[in-house]
Order: C-alpha cells, then sequence, then structure tokens
C-alpha cells in the first residue's frame, strides 16, 4: 500500500506538470487498476477506457483528495463505481476480450530479489497458477495477498460480501498449496531451507 502523502506529493508534482512525477504514478497504479475494472468488465479496451476517466478526474480535482486519508481504499472504489457508470451506459455494445488479452495486465508480484534461493521454476508456477484464477478471482487475490487490504475492504472496493471474498480465497489458495505441494513433493524440497524473506512467509501461509 503507497503511503497517502506520498501519493498527494505525486499529484501535486503532476498538476505541475512534471512528467516523471505522472510516471511513477501510472506505474504504481495503472496495472493494478486494470486488473480492478477486470472484475467488472469484459473487456481491456473498457478497463483502459475505465482507469483513463479516473485518472483524469484525480488529476483534474487534485484538491478533493485533501481529506482522504487512505488513498488506495479512495481510487479502487473510484475505480469500481466508473466500472458501474460504464456498465449502465454501454450495456448494448460491450464486447468480452480474449483471456490472453487480459494476461497482459494480470500483476503477482510474488518474485523479490531477496529471495534469491527460490528455483525460478517455483515462480514460474506460482506465477502460472494464479494467471489462470477467474478474474474475480484474481483481483481478489492481488488486493488481499499484494495490497493488504482486510477481506472487508475487499468486498466493498469489489461491491461483493465478504463471504463471497473468503470463498475466493479459499479456492485461490487451496489451487496454489495444490500446485506448490506438487512441485515441492517432486523436487523433494522442504520449506525449512528456502531463504528468509515475503516469498518464504507466502509459501508458509498457502500451507498453514
Amino acid at each position: 500500500m503507497v503511503n497517502a502523502k506520498y501519493v498527494h506529493e505525486l499529484i501535486s508534482r503532476i498538476t505541475d506538470r512534471d512528467e516523471l512525477a505522472f510516471n511513477e504514478f501510472f506505474d504504481i497504479y495503472y496495472a493494478k487498476l486494470i486488473q480492478i475494472a477486470l472484475a467488472f468488465v469484459p473487456g481491456i479496451v473498457a478497463a483502459q477506457e475505465i482507469v483513463s476517466d479516473v485518472f483524469y478526474k484525480i488529476l483534474k480535482n487534485p484538491g478533493n483528495l485533501d481529506q482522504v486519508k487512505n488513498f488506495d481504499n479512495y481510487i479502487f472504489l473510484t475505480v469500481r463505481n466508473q466500472a458501474f457508470s460504464y456498465l449502465k451506459r454501454n450495456k448494448r455494445r460491450l464486447t468480452a476480450d480474449s483471456i490472453e488479452q487480459k494476461e497482459d495486465y494480470i500483476i503477482p508480484d510474488t518474485k523479490n530479489p531477496e529471495n534469491s534461493m527460490i528455483s525460478d521454476e517455483l515462480f514460474m508456477l506460482v506465477d502460472k497458477t494464479v494467471q489462470k484464477f477467474p478474474p474475480k478471482r484474481k483481483t481478489v487475490f492481488m488486493l488481499v495477498k499484494e495490497e493488504g487490504l482486510k477481506y472487508r475492504e475487499v468486498a466493498e472496493i469489489l461491491n461483493i460480501s465478504i463471504k463471497t471474498v473468503e470463498v475466493q480465497m479459499s479456492l485461490a489458495l487451496k489451487t496454489l498449496r495444490s500446485a506448490v505441494g506438487d512441485y515441492l513433493e517432486s523436487k523433494d524440497v522442504k520449506i525449512r531451507r528456502f531463504g528468509k524473506g515475503g516469498f518464504r512467509n507466502f509459501l508458509l501461509s498457502l500451507f498453514l
């Protein structure tokens, strides 16, 4: 989760036409917001339009953010609301894009330099497994595991029940446990041999 004060500083610099600040803001949020939009609309083009509209609104009226304490939640909810508006406006012309197009914007960020003792094969396995999740499950997983949001917050952002979040996370973790467990068994690898760090903890979370 990005520090709200830092985000406000970035937006302030963007309003002063600081191109580097915009590029940083874009890099932090664009792919995440595309993923969230894809939980509501069926195509990349629609998701891109939604996120572009959200960026425009935020940068057009940065003063509206003065009282925002949790910018991440704010922008995620803004994307959700913009997606609802888009769906109302475009009921007849929405078309589904291919799964391959959507995969360009799936961003499981499990790879970290500190985890050099974990084989590339295992990283690829986890990434491949997450990539195959249905769109909403991928979004739930991203918000919980990568953004660190609580189930209640994810439920609000995606406009689903907490129970649905729990079910989606349970299915995601069950699938990952199975995939990783089969890999470890085939390679005769023990979790205790992994180095310290985020991915070791992530792996442990799959088995606890």
